[in-house]
Formats: C-alpha cells, structure tokens, sequence
C-alpha cells in the first residue's frame, strides 16, 4: 500500500504537524462550551455509524454488519478499549476514525477522527499483534507519542496510546 495514498499525500513530516496541532493553549475554532475533550468524548460514547456505501445498499449493510452486531448497544470507545474486539471490527473503526478525519467541520472534529484511526490502530497492535496500517512501527511510535502527550486526550485512551507505542518500539528493536 502506498504510504501517500493512505496518509492522502502527506509525508510523515505533515502527519507529525498535524497530529501536534492543539497541544497549546490556543482553542482555535472552538467555543467554550465544546472542547477537544468532549468532541472526543462524545464520539466514543457513541456507536460506530453505517458508510454511505453501506446506507445505499441494504445487502451490503447486512453482509458487512453482520460482524458487528454482538456490538449492538457499545459505546465506540469499549469497542475501541476492548481486547476481544475483533480485527476486522477495528479496521471498520480505522476507516470511520479516516472519514471523520477528512470531514473537516472543524480542526477538532479532524484530531477527533484521528485520534480514533490511530486508537483502532493501537488496538491492531496491542490485542491482535497486527499493524493494520503501511505506516512502519516508527512512525507509528511517534505518532502515538502525539497522542500520548495530548492535554484534552481521554485519560483510558492515553494510557491506549502509551501502550501500543511501546509496543512498537518493541518491534522497531
């Protein structure tokens, strides 16, 4: 898989940037009431929605879906949390986090979108020992670290984060 194609152009440089984008102070486009946090929050309380695609097409909805239905009723975030989630659940949740992370509405809904790609990523490595992403154990260490040392990062989330970047940096070794 091509790494610009998967990163939509941007070289890992850009990808570092943007992921460091809103450790300041600065609250850019948000109002008081709505930070990072509970745009995060939020979204991991909520249940992993249908693609387009898959809205479009009732037998695509049902054959894709049907892994998905033991998780009727769980809040995105334990799916996200949760070791017996499946691989192909997480990729599911890869790809919604990239979506949400290209619906620009606001810079916080993109950290949002990717905070919950890279924590299906995270959640690849730590519980199925799969990296269901091109980029290699390093860059993923350092975008993890990102997230890591996010202020408004859900605290279960962090520790997510800090866990699967050691495990990268275990398979850098």
């Amino acid at each position: 898989m091509n790494a610009k194609k998967t990163t939509f152009g941007a070289d890992p440089q850009r990808m570092a940037d943007m992921l460091a984008t809103g450790t300041d102070a600065d609250s850019g486009d948000l109002t008081p009431d709505e930070t990072r946090e509970e745009l995060l929050g939020r979204r991991l309380a909520g249940s992993l929605p249908p693609t387009p695609k898959q809205a479009n097409d009732l037998a695509v909805f049902v054959g894709e879906f049907q892994e998905l239905l033991p998780l009727q009723g769980r809040a995105l975030g334990e799916v996200i949390l949760d070791e017996e989630t499946e691989l192909d659940v997480l990729v599911e949740i890869k790809e919604y986090g990239k979506t949400l992370s290209t619906a620009i509405d606001s810079e916080a809904d993109r950290e949002v979108g990717l905070t919950i790609y890279y924590a299906a990523i995270a959640g690849g490595i730590l519980f199925h020992d799969q990296r269901i992403t091109s980029y290699s154990f390093a860059v993923l260490a350092n975008a993890l670290e990102a997230f890591v040392e996010k202020r408004w990062m859900n605290p279960k989330l962090a520790r997510h984060f800090a866990k699967a970047r050691k495990a990268c940096r275990k398979k850098m070794k």
